[in-house]
């Protein structure tokens, strides 16, 4: 008899990144689950093994699977294919970004039943007995607030933003705090530092220095550090203060383009070069480490575009030794202006031709490329660090070697690529490995 009303699983999200979130995507909807009065299980595939998935899916009527569009999507895909053989009467739905985006698509698979595209517990606090191994196991994860306003050409993901309360952060975070004594959480949220937002069609502007110095206060209380991302154009000197104050230690800022033209009229990012150079010089000796992410290879995007960003990286690595970079190739994600010039092929772009089923999108090298690897041994030590501690340096280091001279040449279009995967894969066995 089926004894669990609903599984939600979370696939493995990447094949390279040694960092392992809290799973919120499958907790929250689980806290509304709940709050039914449904019985909930949880599968994270990152550390729980197979034979658990197997008999989890047994004892379930339902199964859910969360995914991100991109490789997590084929990883999802082959669960709900589990799922399905195991049995076939098992009511099975796909959540997350990938069918909010695809949902007609999704929902075309033969081993999905449902999908959910809108918001699903979100305004819950996830943490209880039976979750709390997935905040114990994992890199602390956590939403000061939701959503993105901003319109980037590139991105899909625009959401009103809408802020917690300073008053649940405090006791949400000083909770689980108490229970599992972390030291270290992820801010996860994309514009922690943007201040506007609407309730009852009244428009609220926030303090965002006195907010930020309330977030630090919790921050301090519970002795904490915390990383998080914020735009280039919200880093001001007293920002730049209140983050220092606040415990922060690392925060990511989207440069996307070093060219200003770009970054403004195709991009549309809402500042340029200048933003960004202004917040590498607030920043450095600040104590916090700062990582900036660009993009490469969008349409439109001519080869002295995309010189003037790694121009625009040396002078960020010169101006401050602490920052970190990372450059990701373009991803077409539909719903976005640049998603139809890539299918257009507008300016000589190659033609993308979108995949049709989600083992399809997980199977692309979406955001991957050979100055991906490049840039990531040149400047994301920090990862290296992690995937490569004590003596396990010397096997990466002469692709590390290989990345500096490619990089100081600008020859950026080939590199030993899936060597390096193959390497890096074996190194998260070895030292993320999953528990059973």
């Amino acid at each position: 008899m089926k004894t669990i009303d609903i599984l939600l699983a979370y696939p493995i999200s990447t094949k390279d990144s040694p960092i392992k979130l809290t799973p919120l995507s499958i907790l929250f909807p689980g806290a509304l689950f709940e709050k039914k009065g449904l019985k909930v299980a949880y599968f994270d595939e990152r550390f729980d093994s197979e034979e658990m998935l197997i008999d989890l899916i047994k004892s379930s009527k339902e199964i859910g699977v969360s995914c991100f569009t991109g490789y997590q999507t084929g990883r999802a895909a082959r669960i709900l294919e589990l799922a399905k053989k195991i049995d076939p009467n098992i009511i099975t739905g796909v959540g997350g970004h990938h069918p909010k985006i695809l949902p007609e698509q999704v929902l075309a698979e033969p081993f999905v039943d449902k999908v959910w595209t809108g918001i699903y517990g979100e305004d819950l606090f996830p943490y209880n007995e039976r979750t709390k191994i997935h905040f114990q196991r994992t890199d602390m994860q956590y939403f000061t607030s939701r959503g993105c306003p901003f319109r980037c050409t590139f991105c899909a993901l625009s959401s009103p933003w809408i802020p917690k309360s300073i008053d649940e952060i405090d006791r949400e975070l000083k909770t689980i705090h108490n229970d599992i004594g972390f030291k270290e959480i992820s801010f996860s949220d994309p514009n922690i530092a943007y201040g506007i937002y609407k309730e009852a069609d009244k428009t609220i502007v926030l303090d965002r220095i006195k907010r930020m110095k309330q977030i630090g206060k919790i921050m301090r209380d519970i002795n904490v550090k915390w990383d998080g991302n914020i735009r280039a154009d919200h880093l001001t000197p007293e920002m730049a203060d209140a983050l220092v104050e606040s415990n922060s230690y690392s925060i990511e800022i989207g440069g996307e383009s070093g060219n200003d033209f770009f970054l403004r009229n195709v991009i549309k990012k809402g500042y340029g070069v200048d933003a960004i150079k202004k917040a590498v010089l607030l920043t450095r000796g600040s104590g916090i480490s700062v990582m900036y992410s660009f993009l490469a290879k969008m349409p439109r995007e001519t080869r002295e575009m995309l010189l003037d960003t790694l121009s625009l990286i040396d002078w960020i690595a010169q101006t401050d030794p602490d920052a970190r970079v990372s450059i990701f190739n373009f991803s077409p994600y539909p719903g976005t202006p640049m998603y139809e010039d890539a299918i257009a092929g507008v300016e000589g772009y190659p033609k993308f031709v979108p995949p049709t089923t989600m083992k399809g999108w997980g199977s692309l090298q979406l955001m991957n490329s050979p100055l991906y690897w490049i840039a990531g041994l040149c400047f994301r030590k920090d990862n290296v660090n992690k995937n490569f501690p004590g003596e396990d340096k010397k096997l990466i280091q002469p692709y590390i070697e290989l990345a500096e001279k490619k990089w100081e040449a600008r020859d950026i279009d080939d590199f030993p690529q899936k060597e390096v995967e193959a390497l890096v894969a074996k190194q998260i066995e070895k030292h993320g490995s999953r528990t059973n």
